[in-house]
């Protein structure tokens, strides 16, 4: 064999050799993406209160408990992949809507250049102000209006968290809350029965520069009144916190 030859056969290895590492290196990475992006245990399960565990005692297995199918992440020009929502479920039985909020490190950048701070806050941060606003139809026999943000036609109240949780996993930033709607003395149940609930936005300010009269920083829709409700079943670490509730 020539020496041309095995030169030519020994660059040929080489290149498959960079080749398969290059395919195995990607697909290492794209498993990691994929493992690692999953909520963290403490964010998956629900947060028990004295509401929820009421309901839990008096319907066990049986409580009510769904979700929707929701744009999960912000997409606007100002917001593009800033916030998402990584679970959202409505349980009419403890008058309550729970949620988990993920943002990532490149949100924080984002705030900082987006605000003019001189660097970007701190992972740990108490950052942004995180509510719902319930929008309901004070109008039920006319469906014309129910698309607009007439407050002739439909009522608007903001719901304020009355849990937060926080939590971290590799890149990503959690907060789990929890809303009682009896705090402003709304029925989920009473309005899902009356079809009155026409949606459900989960709006995001950071918090020193809050005001409810402009657009939030970020805006996620969690219900509307046309998409299907999707029934929820509580799981095994669901149960164990709730039965564990104040021992």
């Amino acid at each position: 064999m020539s020496r041309a030859s095995r030169g030519i056969r020994i660059t040929g290895r080489v290149i498959k050799y960079l080749f398969f590492t290059l395919v195995f290196a990607v697909i290492i990475l794209l498993l990691w993406r994929v493992f690692s992006s999953g909520d963290p245990k403490e964010m998956k399960r629900l947060t028990p209160n004295d509401k929820l565990c009421a309901a839990y005692e008096e319907k066990g297995d049986e409580l009510t408990i769904f979700r929707q199918e929701q744009k999960s992440i912000t997409s606007g020009k100002d917001n593009y992949g800033y916030f998402s929502v990584t679970q959202c479920v409505f349980i009419p039985d403890a008058n309550q809507i729970q949620i988990v909020v993920r943002y990532n490190n490149s949100t924080l950048r984002a705030l900082a250049e987006d605000f003019g701070l001189p660097e970007a806050p701190a992972r740990d941060a108490e950052l942004f102000d995180i509510s719902l606003t319930v929008a309901v139809d004070k109008t039920p026999d006319v469906t014309e209006d129910n698309a607009g943000n007439d407050t002739q036609s439909v009522a608007f109240t903001r719901i304020h968290p009355t849990t937060v949780e926080a939590g971290e996993k590799n890149l990503y930033n959690y907060r789990r809350l929890v809303f009682d709607l009896d705090s402003e003395g709304l029925s989920l149940h009473s309005l899902l029965q009356e079809n009155l609930l026409l949606a459900v936005y989960a709006d995001i300010y950071y918090n020193q520069a809050i005001n409810y009269e402009e657009h939030a920083y970020g805006t996620l829709c969690l219900y509307d009144y046309v998409s299907e409700k999707i029934e929820v079943n509580l799981t095994s670490a669901d149960r164990k916190a709730l039965e564990s509730y104040g021992e």
